[in-house]
């Protein structure tokens, strides 16, 4: 993994008005970090933000399937969805129309790597009455494996405003990590 010695955040200047737990989130995952570009999925300790578990969840890319597969949901994700999603594959979450859309988001996210924002009137095709603030970052097995993306999801319940296109590229901030 690249050795990189992080410059002065530029985060909460990129994401004004951001919920301040987006933050909360994204300074534990910035200390896993130590002087690594990405921090390894060791290092990262949940419990370390207690007061977000409940809204956080790990997904990790099986290249076997091609998809990347829930490996922890809190609470409030799992309310979210109606059922837990745990093992679930992203596919599986999310369904066909939307799936093509994260994939690719989710890849950039770990080849870049990156930092992705989506803001709360971002929403899913699938999503009737909820909309969330996410900020979504990428984790490694090991030094030269970035597979796993660590997220936060701050569902709020709201008229999705249905006639608005899904996943619009204008909802989201994406961030290098070599930036942060």
């Amino acid at each position: 993994m690249t050795d990189a010695t992080p410059p002065k955040s530029t985060v909460e200047s990129r994401l004004l008005g951001a919920d301040p737990r987006i933050f909360e989130f994204f300074h534990a995952w910035r200390s896993a970090r130590r002087r690594s570009l990405v921090p390894l999925r060791s290092d990262f300790e949940p419990l370390e933000i207690p007061t977000l578990l409940r809204y956080v969840w790990i997904y990790r890319f099986d290249p076997d399937l091609g998809d990347f597969v829930c490996k922890l949901a809190g609470e409030d994700i799992n309310t979210a969805w109606g059922r837990s999603i745990k093992g679930m594959t992203l596919r599986e979450i999310v369904g066909p129309a939307d799936h093509p859309v994260m994939m690719n988001r989710w890849t950039q996210l770990l080849t870049v790597p990156l930092l992705h924002y989506g803001s709360a009137t971002e929403r899913l095709s699938e999503m009737e009455t909820q909309v969330a603030e996410r900020l979504l970052l990428p984790l490694a097995s090991d030094d030269d494996t970035i597979d796993h993306v660590l997220g936060i999801s701050l569902y709020t319940i709201s008229g999705a405003n249905r006639t608005r296109t899904p996943l619009v590229p204008a909802d989201i901030i994406q961030i290098p990590c070599a930036e942060v």
